[in-house]
């Protein structure tokens, strides 16, 4: 709806359902975002039954965005992230700049950027949380699931015919029962001193900042050696995450 509008001083809002009492100075408060555009007069803003401005927004998080344009107040470091997206929403650049100089966006970036030069990173994750969606059990009265992993960061291609090299990755148990659900590797880094453990924690920290409770530890170098003939053993290690997803009280 274009044309001419005039609003009053005082606004009384409505955003997504929450109601909020401002003045039209701190929403035009600085030009070339959103709500200076939807309240310069330019454009007519659609109102509720009750004859609230509406604003097509959450909520909850426009309390932020209100706190900033008054005063220049930023989120605290827990909810940094969705004032981040409400942010671009809305267009606010300055504040988008101030949240990702904050420690926990930079963070965020800095982790996402390593994950990046980690070959078969996404894939990983992907084969992980699928194996942990359909291998629910139960243990000391807790739910979990496991996801046996069997990684290595350099290739081997054993030319010996007694070798398979597409087995199934086991630690000291009968291989139907405890071979690996994903492989990871070879893999590449154009990181210096990143190791296999390395690339296991960063996976860990991505499924914990997705909300995953987990736990993982070395079970072991692969055991097909022990049943080769000719002795040629499996150069990859073995790992076992764990999601604990409920403890029965």
């Amino acid at each position: 709806m274009d044309g001419d509008a005039k609003f009053p001083p005082v606004l009384e809002l409505n955003v997504g359902g929450v109601y909020y009492t401002t003045s039209l100075s701190t929403l035009v408060k600085s030009q070339d975002h959103m709500l200076s555009a939807m309240f310069s007069g330019r454009h007519l803003v659609a109102k509720d039954k009750d004859g609230r401005y509406f604003i097509d927004a959450d909520g909850t998080l426009f309390s932020h965005i209100l706190r900033y344009l008054r005063s220049g107040d930023l989120p605290c470091s827990s909810m940094a992230p969705q004032v981040y997206k409400e942010a671009k929403y809305f267009g606010l650049e300055e504040l988008q700049q101030h949240i990702e100089q904050m420690p926990v966006m930079m963070g965020k970036q800095a982790r996402l950027q390593f994950q990046s030069r980690l070959a078969g990173f996404d894939e990983a994750i992907e084969q992980i949380l699928a194996t942990a969606n359909k291998k629910q059990c139960i243990v000391s009265d807790e739910i979990v699931s496991f996801a046996v992993i069997a990684i290595h960061k350099d290739s081997q291609l054993v030319m010996n015919p007694a070798f398979d090299n597409d087995h199934r990755c086991f630690v000291n148990y009968p291989q139907d029962l405890n071979s690996a659900d994903v492989v990871i590797g070879p893999w590449e880094s154009d990181i210096e001193d990143v190791t296999d453990r390395v690339y296991l924690r960063a996976i860990a920290r991505e499924l914990e900042s997705r909300g995953f409770t987990i736990t993982f530890s070395k079970q072991g170098s692969c055991s097909y050696g022990i049943r080769n003939p000719d002795r040629i053993d499996c150069k990859k290690t073995v790992f076992k995450f764990i999601f604990h997803w409920h403890k029965f009280q």
